[in-house]
């Protein structure tokens, strides 16, 4: 929220080394506004609300102030002015002029960068360059657009507040399909896609699954919240988070609940799966190690007071797993590592440095 973009090394934090360590940097994206009483310009920081997307040595961003980012490890981890265009560094428009607020997080799909914004676009802009490749017309009733894209094939799938799915074609935008549910209430989560169908989440407290490019709704699942977070589908199972507190599997074929688990708190972040557990992580900071087959599951204890949840924060982040860790950034801006096989919180790092 602070229009703050870290690179943090994950060896180095275990060893609580310095900040920043080798390979590691930070850089603040702001806007610049005339101050008030004559005062010359004044910089303030921007609100990023998206998860960055990596693609090599290049970090994509999408701001609330409408604009969007590529910012290079290299030029950054050198503190070089911005942007270093040798390096593929851009920020999209090239002008002062700005896009609507983007809230989702960028797509990168082979060398496009795949964006949706709240003027009710979307935007496919050039990897290397982030020259505009095109923009669609405005979706549904023009209603602002939170959603993040989801790429399959030549086809990139959006959902929208007003209630309607679409099917863009990757390569210039033009609408291939759209789809509406019956109760046209607008879709919460973003899609994702799996064996030709799309799963999503409503404000009408169902899950959907819709059979892709058809008028046909496979199956809806009622929960007694919304599906607020992306569901993750594997091996034929929809692990779905709700913010009835609970974490569904449902079967993708027929929509029947297989298990639920309670997490005593809403869960507004999708799960992961890391090695053979369901990783859930709820609001209240309270983190999950779950069997995938059985529903059955433990808590990570609090290292410093079993009786508080597993992290000393409220978690509203999407958080990401690599080599068996789990990183989480809490509403304290402190990130968390947990060692999921061991079951335990293994270093936090503070992400205000100054």
């Amino acid at each position: 929220m602070d229009g703050k973009i870290m690179a943090v090394n994950a060896s180095a934090r275990s060893q609580r080394l310095y900040f920043p360590a080798d390979g590691e940097w930070e850089y603040a994206i702001t806007t610049t506004s005339q101050g008030g009483l004559s005062c010359g310009p004044v910089s303030t920081p921007v609100a990023i609300y998206g998860t960055p997307a990596v693609d090599g040595d290049l970090v994509f961003i999408g701001t609330y102030d409408g604009k969007v980012y590529s910012l290079s490890t290299l030029a950054r981890s050198q503190n070089l002015n911005f942007p270093q265009t040798r390096d593929k560094e851009w920020f999209y428009p090239k002008t002062n002029e700005v896009i609507g607020s983007v809230v989702g997080s960028p797509v990168v799909s082979d060398d496009a960068i795949y964006v949706t914004s709240s003027d009710g676009m979307v935007y496919s802009l050039d990897r290397d360059t982030g020259d505009k490749n095109w923009n669609s017309a405005v979706l549904g009733d023009g209603d602002k657009i939170w959603s993040t894209p989801y790429i399959e094939g030549d086809k990139v799938y959006i959902s929208t507040f007003d209630g309607y799915l679409y099917a863009l074609s990757a390569d210039d935008g033009i609408i291939t399909w759209n789809f509406t549910t019956e109760s046209e209430i607008g879709f919460v989560s973003s899609p994702v896609v799996s064996n030709g169908v799309i799963f999503i989440g409503s404000f009408d407290r169902n899950l959907y699954a819709v059979k892709v490019e058809s008028n046909e709704t496979l199956w809806k699942f009622a929960g007694d919240n919304c599906f607020w977070a992306t569901p993750l589908v594997s091996n034929n199972v929809v692990y779905a988070s709700c913010l009835d507190n609970n974490i569904y599997a449902i079967d993708a074929g027929n929509g029947t609940q297989l298990w639920s688990f309670d997490a005593g708190s809403p869960i507004v972040v999708s799960p992961l799966l890391v090695d053979d557990s369901l990783v859930v992580v709820a609001e209240s900071g309270n983190v999950y190690v779950i069997n995938p087959k059985t529903g059955i599951g433990e808590r990570i204890k609090n290292p410093e007071n079993d009786n508080k949840p597993t992290i000393n924060a409220l978690v509203q982040a999407t958080p990401c797993a690599q080599e068996g860790i789990v990183y989480i950034r809490g509403q304290n801006d402190w990130l968390y590592a947990l060692d999921i096989k061991q079951g335990e919180v293994i270093w936090e790092f503070p992400l205000t440095t100054e």
